[in-house]
């Protein structure tokens, strides 16, 4: 396919302008990812150093220059950002295409990073840091632990930790089961637009347990949490986990 140039009039293929294209957003981000080093190196601020690892990851490639990034961000200017993103890399390590392991698995070396960051700056890493604690598989296990971790992300308004903080109680999972305490947190993330939350509400009234049994809000959480499913919401981006339509507890 051949298209005329607006400003000129030159016809050029598809090929040609998807090539120009491409190479001026790799100038751009080449001068961007230069600028983003000078404001790290000058101003050793943790959003802009955590940015400027992401690029090197994202757009360079270069995943072990941007891991030992994260590292040093995370270590030195106390970014939780960071101190997530190098937990998930070592989480599952990173294995490249052509058979390299920039970045080898590191369970333990993980749940550090997730402990350092769910108790500084991202309390999104107390959900992956209690999970490790709970499944054991790698770490030794330790529910209450576990559950201190998510109260702690839970107190920093994070909605999964509240909902997995819920779901404790629920359970008595390194703590006394509770559903009274479970309940308000259920509601607290229905609100919110998380959708297990609603489903799990749900449960609760379709069982009768903790509250008086009620079919009627049985269905109103139900329905709630079809609609929150595929939705964007402000407080957890965007969730597209299946739940079933059927009174079963998550």
């Amino acid at each position: 396919a051949v298209v005329s140039t607006q400003s000129t009039g030159e016809k050029k293929s598809i090929e040609e302008i998807s090539a120009e294209f491409e190479k001026v957003q790799t100038e751009y981000y080449n001068s961007l990812i230069v600028e983003m080093r000078e404001d790290c190196e000058t101003y050793k601020k943790a959003t802009e150093c955590h940015e400027y690892a992401k690029l090197l990851i994202e757009r360079l490639k270069k995943f072990r220059e941007g891991f030992e990034q994260y590292k040093k961000n995370c270590y030195e200017f106390e970014s939780g950002a960071s101190c997530h993103d190098a937990g998930h890399m070592l989480l599952q390590g990173v294995k490249l295409k052509d058979g390299s392991v920039p970045i080898e698995k590191d369970v333990p070396a993980a749940a550090e990073l997730f402990a350092r960051a769910c108790t500084t700056t991202n309390p999104r890493s107390c959900v992956p840091i209690a999970r490790l604690l709970q499944f054991g598989k790698f770490m030794e296990k330790d529910y209450k632990k576990a559950f201190e971790f998510l109260s702690i992300g839970c107190h920093k308004q994070n909605t999964e930790s509240c909902f997995a903080k819920a779901n404790c109680y629920l359970q008595g999972t390194g703590v006394e089961q509770d559903y009274s305490k479970a309940i308000p947190l259920l509601e607290q993330g229905c609100l919110r637009g998380h959708h297990r939350s609603c489903h799990n509400l749900g449960v609760l009234y379709y069982h009768g347990e903790g509250v008086d049994k009620d079919l009627n809000k049985f269905k109103l959480y139900n329905e709630k949490a079809q609609i929150f499913r595929f939705q964007k919401n402000p407080f957890k981006g965007n969730e597209e986990q299946h739940i079933s339509s059927g009174p079963t507890a998550h």
